[in-house]
């Protein structure tokens, strides 16, 4: 029997866009600070600066991740330190009251 690899689509972009068009529009947010360097993002962030320009966008760009499309899209960047992101993770290991474990991927560590 062959195997195929199958990919899941999360519409993880899709509901980010609508969420930054939506929040700006019913004036949920002064300045918006969207945490990717994934260009392709840049048409959400135009299109809610047409919509609503005197919303901000700034893009918090995760460590050693750059995007000049980004860059040039909002209005502003800044990268995120790598001991940010490491000072933010939880600990190791996790015993929630159930008594069930949650790890943290070694990769991650």
């Amino acid at each position: 029997m062959a195997s195929r690899l199958v990919y899941e689509e999360k519409e993880t972009d899709v509901n980010l866009a609508l969420a930054i068009t939506r929040d700006a529009v019913l004036d949920r947010f002064d300045t918006a600070l969207l945490i990717s360097a994934d260009a392709g993002l840049c048409p959400v962030v135009r299109v809610t600066k047409e919509i609503a320009p005197a919303k901000r966008i700034v893009a918090a760009l995760p460590p050693r991740r750059w995007s000049d499309a980004l860059r040039r899209a909002a209005d502003g960047t800044f990268t995120i330190g790598a001991d940010k992101i490491r000072n933010a993770q939880l600990p190791d290991k996790i015993v929630l009251e159930s008594g069930i474990a949650l790890e943290r991927p070694a990769y991650w560590r």
